[in-house]
């Protein structure tokens, strides 16, 4: 117990001086900002009372399910004509974008203050986008077979400390993790349930290009883990209006359910991916792809950054400590290849 209490106070201090290391940061200047929802489908959800036949309050009728909801900050200084849709990974909302478990700005502000428009997305059944009730109530009134149930999990510390590679096992540190590890208490409430049958894809990627279609501008798509396969399917659908990737460490099953006439459609994409220490199945994968990508005539960077000399970072690059550093990694790659290319 004394443990945790010291681990919990030295994380609060933690905070507490990065708040104050922030508040010397330029005034941030937003000229607007807002959210919305995009895509989905109404059904008529006849179990919509939680298992009170006789409820006033939620009667049987007409949901929304399967959308996706975005905010969006479009700062005073836009100085980039492409906004960023940030996704997160599987078990995670748009949240894993914002303040950092140890107080700092995290992507969302950070690419803000560059002069990004910025989107932060939650895929559908996840955070924000609400979660369909239906099946899983059905289930319970034995109006529906228990095989229906969607297969749903969620991120333990346990798994999350070994999973995003911030040690070898669960509180054991790497010892030059990039992770704020003595923060990681503030870090575990974030995780949350995902919707995990393949049926989710292809939800994910209706509701990720109807939010496309919904954004004035152009855009480019940022992706972490599960959502990469997510990203590429989503330009394939929506070719015409996404200017570049930033795929953050993709998932090493995704490439090869990328069809080959969506390849045709994302060689015309840049592509960027960033892998940090001890992933090795990432970086083969990766590679793969892009060789495979260049046979015709596609243009995909992979960025391994222990090769550049930059050093413990895990899964959870936008939470840890050099997550700045790597921004601008990513926004250097953006001026060479999209915005100013050779």
């Amino acid at each position: 117990m004394s443990r945790k209490i010291s681990l919990c106070a030295t994380a609060a201090a933690l905070v507490l001086e990065t708040l104050a290391a922030s508040a010397e940061e330029p005034v941030l200047r937003i000229a607007k900002q807002g959210s919305m929802e995009a895509g989905g489908t109404t059904i008529n959800c006849t179990t919509n009372d939680g298992g009170d036949a006789n409820s006033t309050r939620w009667p049987s009728g007409h949901v929304v399910i399967d959308q996706v909801y975005a905010s969006f900050q479009y700062p005073a200084d836009h100085r980039y004509p492409y906004p960023i849709l940030f996704n997160s990974g599987g078990g995670h909302t748009a949240r894993v974008y914002d303040t950092t478990p140890d107080g700092r700005e995290g992507w969302l502000t950070l690419f803000l203050r560059q002069g990004f428009p910025v989107y932060g997305v939650d895929r559908p059944n996840t955070g924000r986008s609400g979660t369909d009730i239906c099946k899983i109530n059905a289930v319970k009134l034995g109006k529906a077979p228990i095989g229906e149930l969607p297969a749903i999990n969620r991120y333990a510390a346990e798994s999350s400390w070994v999973t995003f590679r911030w040690g070898p096992k669960f509180g054991e540190p790497y010892p030059n993790t990039q992770f704020p590890i003595a923060a990681a208490d503030s870090y575990y409430p974030q995780t949350v349930s995902t919707y995990r049958d393949p049926e989710e894809t292809q939800k994910s990627v209706a509701a990720f290009a109807a939010l496309i279609d919904k954004i004035p501008e152009p855009v480019i798509i940022q992706s972490w883990s599960s959502s990469g396969l997510l990203g590429y399917l989503t330009a394939v659908e929506r070719s015409d209006r996404v200017k570049a990737i930033l795929a953050v460490e993709t998932s090493t099953t995704a490439f090869d359910s990328i069809p080959a006439e969506g390849r045709q459609r994302l060689a015309k994409i840049p592509i960027y991916i960033v892998i940090g220490d001890h992933a090795q199945d990432r970086v083969d994968t990766s590679r793969k792809f892009q060789k495979e990508m260049a046979a015709i005539g596609g243009h995909v960077t992979v960025d391994v950054l222990p090769e550049a000399g930059i050093y413990g970072n895990g899964h959870t690059m936008m939470l840890e400590k050099n997550n700045k550093q790597i921004m601008h990694r990513m926004i250097a790659w953006l001026e060479g290849n999209v915005f100013n290319p050779k």
